[in-house]
């Protein structure tokens, strides 16, 4: 494990007067080094009701992309959504056709590209309030333990960011 690539993320996060983009940006550059199969990341925030997500940002190989109030809705993807909060964790390697993400097929997953998933969800004081994911885009991967080690890792980091 390199811790200091977590440190680094720690400090990061933790600077005064560092916008939330600024922030967003170093979660996303750790996230690029501590799963490098993964290509396309985004992080996603819950309204309170827990119905829909937002995306706050979006990188796809190094280049931020523009979110236009992209969201998720529970009442469109319940399946997604009740994996989601229930498991934390989503490892889907073949997203296209896993139980919870196969609903992405038609509006996601094909116009992007994208082949697998491995999603996590951040808390605070136990509540879910929102969800990094990974994904690969061009051909399917194999997600390894490391991965999801490195994944869980910073979505705890990110959580002491959310909680501030």
């Amino acid at each position: 494990m390199d811790i200091d690539r977590y440190t680094t993320l720690v400090i990061s996060l933790s600077k005064r007067g560092l916008d939330e983009q600024d922030k967003l940006t170093a979660i996303v550059s750790c996230l690029r080094l501590g799963i490098p199969s993964a290509n396309r990341i985004s992080l996603w925030r819950f309204e309170e009701n827990k119905t829909r997500i937002r995306c706050l940002t979006l990188n796809q190989d190094g280049q931020n992309l523009p979110t236009h109030g992209l969201s998720l809705s529970k009442e469109d993807i319940p399946d997604y959504f009740d994996d989601i909060l229930k498991q934390s964790v989503l490892v889907a390697s073949d997203a296209r056709h896993h139980p919870a993400t196969k609903c992405f097929n038609e509006s996601y997953f094909k116009p992007n590209d994208i082949y697998s998933l491995l999603d996590f969800t951040f808390h605070h004081q136990f509540n879910p309030i929102g969800v990094i994911c990974c994904e690969k885009t061009h051909s399917p991967v194999q997600w390894t333990q490391e991965d999801i080690d490195n994944l869980k890792r910073i979505a705890q980091i990110t959580s002491m960011f959310y909680d501030s």
